[in-house]
């Protein structure tokens, strides 16, 4: 990253800092930066990522549901069975407890990648925010100045109009005054042929 956008991006984060920013991509405002969902690709890779650890962070919440339902289950089937005798009640007891310890054992890698994946979500949606603001403060940056550029032609035109509209206004009281004056000399009959289109 040159130093310039580092900068800005320092900029950015220490604004934020304290502040609840909402995820991005959950929010329908941020895609309405984007006419025609048209991202830059690095704005899109973070997006992909960002939703990538949602999409992760969802999945394990429900598995975690999950595990936790069937291992009272379990629990509650080897409570049940303690009183199952000989090698048939063994062989059950056994393999609950191994299936125990296998959920068990998945519940806590669930929790362990849900303990930080809330970190790694908060810094994709900031990393996320700065390249957004980055964008959206060049296109105003350009928009700003097309914007001054229209306007000096707006007024340039206008400017213009004026021009024309008191160079047409004295043509026709020109116009008018000859054809009077014409009128009152030269008398009706020839100004007749004139307006027709006969003479001149």
């Amino acid at each position: 990253m040159k130093k310039m956008e580092k900068d800005f991006e320092n900029l950015i984060r220490n604004a934020l800092r304290g502040k609840q920013v909402p995820i991005l991509v959950l929010d329908n405002r941020w895609y309405t930066l984007f006419p025609k969902g048209r991202k830059p690709a690095e704005i899109a890779s973070i997006e992909t990522n960002l939703n990538n650890y949602l999409k992760l962070q969802g999945k394990l919440i429900n598995e975690m549901k999950d595990l936790k339902v069937a291992k009272q289950r379990l629990m509650q089937g080897i409570v049940a069975g303690m009183e199952e005798e000989g090698e048939r009640g063994n062989r059950k007891k056994d393999n609950q407890q191994r299936l125990l310890l296998e959920t068990s054992s998945r519940i806590q890698e669930c929790s362990e990648q849900l303990m930080y994946l809330p970190k790694k979500i908060q810094l994709e949606n900031e990393k996320l925010m700065v390249y957004t603001a980055q964008y959206c403060f060049e296109q105003m940056t350009n928009s700003d100045g097309r914007l001054r550029e229209l306007k000096q032609e707006i007024r340039e035109l206008r400017e213009r109009l004026a021009d024309c509209t008191e160079e047409k206004e004295a043509l026709e009281e020109g116009l008018q005054n000859g054809y009077a004056l014409m009128h009152n000399v030269l008398g009706p009959e020839v100004m007749n042929l004139y307006d027709k289109g006969k003479l001149g």
